[in-house]
This record gives C-alpha cells, structure tokens and sequence, in this order.
C-alpha cells in the first residue's frame, strides 16, 4: 500500500488492543496535504494519519496507483524493492517490500496482505493492510516488520474528487530509538500523499 507502506514509520503497528489514544495533533499542511499525530498509550512510536484531496480523477484510478506494488519504488519514498508474492484479485494481494532506513539503522522488511472492500454504492473503498511476516523465510540482510496495520481510505466527495486518508501506527521492531522513527513520520507520509496525488489525477 503505496505504503508506503512504505515508510520506515508507516509499517509495523503495535497490534491492535485497548491502548489508549490521544487527540489527533495537526503536524504539517503543505498544498493541501495534512498530516496529523497522536500518541499510543503503551507505545513509544507515534500514529499518523494523512489527507489529501485528489480532483480529476476516480476511485479506481486512486486505487490502481495504491495496488500498483511493482512501481512502488520509483512511486513512493524509502521503498526498495517491492514483489507481489500473490495476486487474489485485481484489488487484493499478498505483498512484500523493503524499506530504506536512515543509517545507522538496519534496513526492514515486511509482507502484508491488501484487502479492498467497496460500499454498495460504489463511492468509498477501503485497502486494509494485515502483517503477514510468516508468509516468506526471513533475509538475514533485513529486519523483519512483523506487526503493522493500517489502511487506505477513499470517498467520492464530488464528481471525478476523491477524499484519501492514509492512516497507520508503526513499531519498526528490532532495535531503532523511537525519535529516528518518529522524525520521518510526518515527512513520508507527506510526499507519499503528494506522490499519489500527481499519478492519479488526470491534469
């Protein structure tokens, strides 16, 4: 999930529990991107939560850039590599990526699983991504991102203007100081936003 999953901070959540969470804090807005923060109660890694606005453009135009897994390295920051090891559906998949870290950090890696769902209406979806690190032997070059989740949310707001919310809480596992992780929280989301607006609008 152009995932940015794909960001050191956007992979790798604490599983979901009953932790306690903090108002949503608006960090940056940049040409109509926000990105918002809060705090995890149990955790030292942050939350975020991006917005952005896309016109001239349609739901599964968004969504054909978000599953396009084999161009999230040239389409998003910090990706590496990125394979689809099964393809369910044309919306649903099985996918692995490496992801780029700060030195001196380790590079990681993870696999999670894609599932859409469509309103009966046809004019909001939703792209889950569930860790599926088990799936593929481990590299010794990586560390592993077992635990994360988040997702892809889309509305129509208007004719051909869709509402995306790109929205995980991250553990990048293995051992990384929770300010490295938290520094590039709000930057990757960012550009990923920014890079997914000009690949699907249709200007």
């Amino acid at each position: 999930m152009l995932f940015i999953r794909l960001m050191l901070a956007g992979f790798m959540l604490l599983s979901f529990n009953e932790s306690v969470k903090t108002d949503w804090k608006l960090r940056k807005e940049d040409a109509g991107v926000k990105i918002f923060t809060r705090n995890i109660e149990g955790s030292p890694f942050e939350e975020f939560r991006g917005v952005v606005t896309i016109t001239n453009t349609s739901l599964t135009g968004v969504l054909d850039v978000i599953m396009d897994v084999k161009n999230y390295p040239k389409n998003f920051p910090n990706c590496g590599s990125a394979q689809v090891l099964v393809q369910k559906s044309k919306y649903d998949d099985i996918h692995y990526i490496t992801i780029k870290a700060p030195w001196p950090v380790a590079d990681r890696d993870a696999i999670y699983e894609a599932a859409t769902s469509f309103s009966d209406n046809g004019k909001h979806a939703q792209v889950k991504l569930t860790p599926r690190g088990d799936y593929k032997a481990e590299d010794k070059n990586y560390v592993r991102v077992h635990n994360g989740t988040g997702f892809w949310d889309l509305e129509e707001v208007a004719p051909s203007t869709i509402q995306v919310v790109y929205q995980f809480h991250a553990d990048p596992e293995g051992e990384i100081p929770a300010w490295v992780a938290n520094s590039v929280i709000v930057m990757n989301p960012l550009k990923t936003l920014e890079s997914l607006r000009s690949l699907a609008s249709r200007n």
